[in-house]
């Protein structure tokens, strides 16, 4: 039985703050999604802490959990079940914070709700709420947060012009000296004081809602078969690789507890780490299983950036071999690319960033290719030169690259005996040519010998080549004829 009192008591202090200011609409999205999921008391509990935080201040003063208790008529235990709702669907997060006298209070942070189309884009909570309240309710909700018309107007004007104007065109007028604030002036002097004094409170306007991805043993353990062993089961080796397969699929740990339910995925009480790779992969590879497109500016379909550019670095350590992958190819790969990718992280023993950057250098390398020759080859190299980071890696690259750039350009200089007989050089002997064999020799001499004789043939002149010794022989003729 779960004691209550051992984690909240009514005396427990606490201050609300929020990320940034929720707006009505988005108090809209938690009415019609979040709350047939997270029940009336995490809604009724996250609208109260909403309107207790100052709008101006982004915070609430300081307040005891009784006066929660006595607002919302809970008893403790659904007060504390309900506060775990809301922690659970990303809307509050908890701290616990303690001075040196070991005195403690709690700070409830609020975020708001993610929006209509992050919400239907998630793998588990849309199925929920369908659960929760039925087809046609889904169908009405669903319509609610539907544009119709988006459509209809891409098609009917596809053409469109960017006219926003940007803000020094606007206002133009503005001289430097207007926003000129030297160090030292009285301007700077009182901008430095209203700092100190009246500090902005911690808002982020851009901060944008976004599902917990931590690591939960819990929703792991939730699906185990119960005639398993969880010690047995949640070993260091299997948790680091539990994390490598969320990463490397960007699946979380709902959905990797899912696929844990299955028995046959174990033999004689320990899990069979091949098994499970094989059915995420096949899962993967049939459409059962997505991992969200990455969009980056220096990752385009058709066209991998260059180890020396400093976006090069970044996307290997943002991203995942599957979905820096995708990105490059511009949409889902093939059963090849994945298995490629997958052993360098999993059986090769590779970093990620470090198998992000083999891949990247190879693909730029074959033309979008990832022959398995010349992948193997390369992870050989980085393996005996001990490869962890993907700096090492680029330099690396950097190596390799100028060392063929040399190459090529010696390659194209003239060597010294070249250069010393093109300019006649007289102590210089002609480079001598290698010797052909007897056979081909003779044939040679031969073939030399017959087209003398065909040349001699041709110049060679007859007796009736002379007009005065053809008239002659004639004459002869004629006399022996009686002529």
């Amino acid at each position: 039985m779960r004691l209550v009192w051992n984690e909240l008591t009514p005396n427990d202090r606490y201050l609300v703050r929020t990320v940034r200011p929720i707006s009505f609409a988005e108090m809209g999205f938690a009415t019609h999604l979040y709350l047939p999921l997270i029940g009336i008391d995490s809604y009724s509990l996250y609208q109260l802490l909403i309107h207790e935080v100052q709008e101006n201040s982004g915070a609430s003063a300081e307040s005891t959990h009784r006066g929660l208790l006595l607002m919302t008529s809970l008893t403790l235990d659904r007060l504390l079940a309900g506060r775990e709702r809301l922690e659970a669907m990303g809307l509050l997060e908890v701290r616990r914070r303690e001075n040196r006298q070991r005195d403690y209070i709690f700070e409830y942070t609020l975020k708001p709700p993610m929006s209509p189309k992050q919400f239907f884009s998630e793998d588990i909570w849309p199925v929920m709420l369908l659960n929760q309240v039925g087809k046609t309710k889904f169908e009405q909700i669903k319509r609610r947060y539907a544009d119709a018309l988006a459509y209809a107007l891409e098609e009917e004007y596809p053409f469109e012009e960017n006219l926003t104007k940007p803000f020094y065109e606007v206002y133009h007028t503005l001289s430097a000296s207007e926003l000129d604030v030297r160090p030292g002036t009285e301007t700077d002097r009182f901008l430095h004081q209203m700092e100190e004094r009246y500090p902005a409170a911690a808002m982020d306007g851009s901060y944008v809602a976004q599902t917990p991805e931590q690591f939960s043993l819990s929703s792991l353990r939730l699906n185990l078969p119960k005639e398993l062993n969880p010690t047995d089961i949640f070993t260091k080796e299997n948790i680091e690789f539990f994390y490598k397969l969320m990463h490397f699929y960007q699946i979380d740990s709902w959905m990797l507890g899912v696929e844990l339910g299955d028995w046959t995925l174990f033999k004689h009480g320990q899990l069979d780490p091949s098994a499970l790779r094989k059915r995420l992969m096949q899962k993967y590879v049939n459409k059962e299983q997505s991992a969200p497109l990455a969009q980056d500016a220096d990752l385009t379909a058709g066209t991998v950036p260059e180890p020396t550019n400093p976006g090069f670095s970044r996307v290997c350590r943002k991203y995942s071999p599957l979905l820096l992958l995708e990105q490059v190819v511009g949409g889902r790969i093939n059963k090849t690319f994945v298995e490629r990718a997958e052993t360098l992280v999993f059986s090769d023993g590779l970093t990620a960033e470090v198998a992000n950057a083999l891949l990247l250098h190879t693909m730029r390398s074959t033309q979008m290719e990832l022959p398995k020759a010349y992948v193997e080859t390369i992870r050989d190299s980085w393996k005996a030169q001990q490869i962890t980071t993907v700096e090492a890696a680029i330099k690396v690259l950097q190596e390799r690259t100028e060392a063929q750039t040399k190459a090529v350009e010696q390659a194209k200089q003239p060597t010294k005996r070249e250069t010393a007989v093109g300019t006649g050089n007289r102590r210089t002997k002609a480079i001598p040519q290698d010797k052909l064999p007897a056979s081909v020799q003779r044939q040679l001499q031969r073939e030399q010998e017959n087209a003398e004789t065909t040349d001699s043939a041709k110049t060679k002149k007859t007796v009736k080549d002379v007009p005065e010794i053809n008239a002659l022989l004639q004459s002869l003729r004629n006399r022996e004829r009686g002529g």
